[in-house]
């Protein structure tokens, strides 16, 4: 048997090393063509430059934009179609903060907003009431795009910054009122008796008059009756003889009765004791002062005849005073009974009562929807006098803890509240807030929106603001792709035609050949004005002076009246330089269009005029062509402005 050795096929054999050399070259090669696609398809970067490949559609469309009219926005760079100014880039202002990068929500601060006011943390966990803190995510909350401004151009712009701060919420109320002197401290002096009046010593209306004063002397035959009756019971009791004719109880009954009745006729427990002692019942009873005060009314003058129940003498005490305040409906929740106020009046500047809320009227006026909130004020020294305007400073406490912020950081349309937030040194990023209640230092409370420790911004807002505004109009103008269609050329196309103006009042045989050589004129002096000027020399308007001169001597009424209108506005050109005629030449457009409405040329001067008009002037004038020509501007602008209307 023959045998047979089997070559050997391991990796040391040169047919082997020969392939893998082959394979080897060959996958270098296509590394080295098919590298650059490869990590384009993978989303990696070109090694060789070091730069970053972002995947489709995260590029960020660069437009430009008009400085002077903001609403043009293009794609592509060049003139603006309205002042034939350069576009200018529109910086990215970056993503919205309002969500995290990897497309989480992002938590600005926990609430509860349960709570009066609602309690604010930076942090989870559990409000002062137990309950848990709910998150408030940035989404909620934004109210547009943050704002990137360079530092220079924040500093320039004035922007002031102040913080979001947490204390307590101190209100103050200023309302007015008038003195009134108390109701419960007024006193009618009335007669239980009839009689005479035999002397009046309270005689003077307002004289001041303490207790135990005597008010008058009165002289009454039923005072006289019981007055001798007493006499009469005192006198039977003392006599010892009397015993033995009456019962001692009997004598007792009758005096007490006696007393009883001049008690209820008015007299008071000092004059009975008075009348006792006396050898001789008095002729007349002297009625004094049961309070201190001033006689307020007097119904009855010396040896006047008096009947019962009759009023005679009205007293007050004015040492405690009323204020009645007119409180509106929206401040009623800060004013409680019991609350200490401060009051000035003008008869005294400089100086301040102390003063207590004793009544809150539980009924709303429906006409000034107020209610009435009473004020009493110690008046010892008597100062303090009926009528008397008086302004009332109500001071509340309507938190313990609430968050603030000054009150120009706020811009509140009616609709919407919204503060800018200072991000970082030049990021600004505007919040949707909700305010509460107004403190009295200029701070507000701010209900939602806002945390503690974030900055605001209370100086050049509105300018951030209405940069988010365009921002967030350009997101929407791309999203919805509602960018200005424009024509071949590059500019923009109308997207109306100007309507034309009728010519119902047209003032029926006014024309004359003199109104056609006035628009001749005139636009003559248009067309010099509305071309570009790099060397700028005044307009003569001589002829155009005499010719509406001759214009207005040749008419009557009213167009006589417009043609003297047109004359004095072209007459303010006459040796003025350029830059003064420019000026004037919008009062001179306002008055020929108001002839041309009403005496229009003929066809002989043009087929149609032109009413433009350039807001940036502004001003208003006539042009034969429909493309602008702006008479404002020198070299610059000409296209600024818009078509009006059509005459004819």
């Amino acid at each position: 048997m023959t045998n047979y050795k089997t070559p050997r096929r391991g990796l040391d054999h040169p047919g082997v090393i020969i392939v893998l050399v082959i394979v080897g070259v060959c996958s270098l090669i296509a590394g080295v063509i098919w590298h650059e696609p490869l990590m384009r398809l993978v989303g990696r970067g070109d090694s060789k430059s070091g730069q970053q490949v972002s995947p489709p559609g995260s590029q960020t469309k660069q437009l430009w934009t008009c400085g002077m009219h903001p609403q043009v926005i293009r794609e592509v760079p060049g003139l603006c179609p309205i002042c034939e100014m350069e576009l200018t880039p529109v910086q990215s202002g970056g993503s919205s903060t309002g969500t995290a990068s990897s497309g989480e929500r992002k938590v600005k601060y926990w609430w509860d907003p349960m709570m009066s006011p609602p309690y604010v943390s930076q942090e989870p966990g559990k409000s002062p009431m137990g309950m848990d803190l709910i998150p408030v995510y940035e989404d909620e909350i934004i109210a547009g795009p943050a704002v990137m401004i360079d530092p220079v151009v924040v500093q320039n712009m004035g922007v002031r910054i102040a913080s979001v701060v947490e204390g307590p919420l101190r209100v103050s109320i200023r309302a007015t009122g008038y003195l009134e002197e108390p109701e419960p401290n007024h006193l009618d002096i009335n007669l239980r008796v009839a009689g005479w009046i035999q002397k009046l010593h309270a005689n003077i209306d307002g004289m001041r008059i303490n207790q135990g004063d005597p008010l008058f002397d009165l002289y009454s035959p039923a005072l006289q009756v019981a007055m001798q009756e007493l006499a009469a019971a005192r006198k039977s009791m003392q006599n010892p003889n009397a015993a033995a004719t009456a019962p001692s109880d009997i004598m007792r009954a009758a005096y007490d009765a006696a007393r009883r009745k001049l008690e209820l006729a008015g007299v008071d427990q000092a004059q009975i004791e008075e009348i006792e002692k006396a050898d001789r019942v008095p002729d007349v009873v002297t009625f004094r002062s049961p309070m201190t005060g001033h006689l307020t009314e007097k119904k009855v003058y010396e040896g006047a005849a008096v009947e019962a129940g009759q009023l005679v003498l009205r007293l007050a005490d004015n040492s405690t005073m009323w204020i009645d305040l007119r409180i509106f409906e929206h401040q009623l929740s800060l004013v409680k009974i019991g609350q200490n106020v401060k009051a000035t009046v003008e008869a005294m500047p400089g100086k301040e009562f102390d003063g207590e809320v004793i009544f809150i009227h539980p009924h709303l006026d429906e006409m000034t929807r107020t209610a009435l909130v009473r004020i009493a004020i110690p008046n010892s020294d008597l100062q303090l006098r009926q009528e008397m305007y008086a302004t009332v400073r109500v001071e509340s406490e309507v938190a313990e803890r609430a968050i603030l912020v000054p009150r120009e950081a706020v811009i509140d349309t009616g609709e919407r509240q919204v503060a800018l937030v200072a991000v970082s040194g030049a990021t600004f990023e505007p919040r949707r807030v909700m305010l509460g209640a107004a403190a009295n230092d200029g701070m507000v409370q701010v209900v939602s929106g806002l945390a503690p420790g974030e900055a605001v911004v209370t100086s050049g807002q509105f300018l951030l603001d209405s940069e988010s505004r365009m921002k967030e109009a350009i997101q929407k103008h791309l999203s919805a792709n509602l960018l200005q269609p424009r024509s071949e050329n590059g500019t923009m196309m109308a997207a109306t035609q100007p309507e034309t103006q009728p010519a119902a009042e047209i003032i029926a045989g006014a024309w004359t050949p003199e109104v056609d050589l006035a628009f001749v004129e005139y636009l003559k002096i248009a067309e010099i004005l509305g071309a570009k000027q790099e060397a700028p020399t005044a307009v003569d308007p001589a002829s155009f002076i005499d010719t509406t001169k001759l214009l207005a001597d040749q008419s009557t009424g009213e167009v006589q009246a417009l043609a003297d209108a047109v004359n004095q506005a072209a007459s303010a050109l006459a040796g003025k330089p350029i830059e003064e005629q420019r000026e004037a030449f919008k009062k001179l457009g306002d008055a020929m269009i108001a002839l041309a409405q009403r005496v229009p040329p003929s066809n002989a001067v043009a087929e149609k005029l032109f009413i433009a008009y350039c807001p940036m002037a502004p001003g208003s004038w006539l042009q034969t062509q429909e493309q602008i020509r702006n008479p404002f501007y020198a070299t610059s602008m000409k296209r600024c402005g818009e078509i009006k209307g059509v005459l004819r």
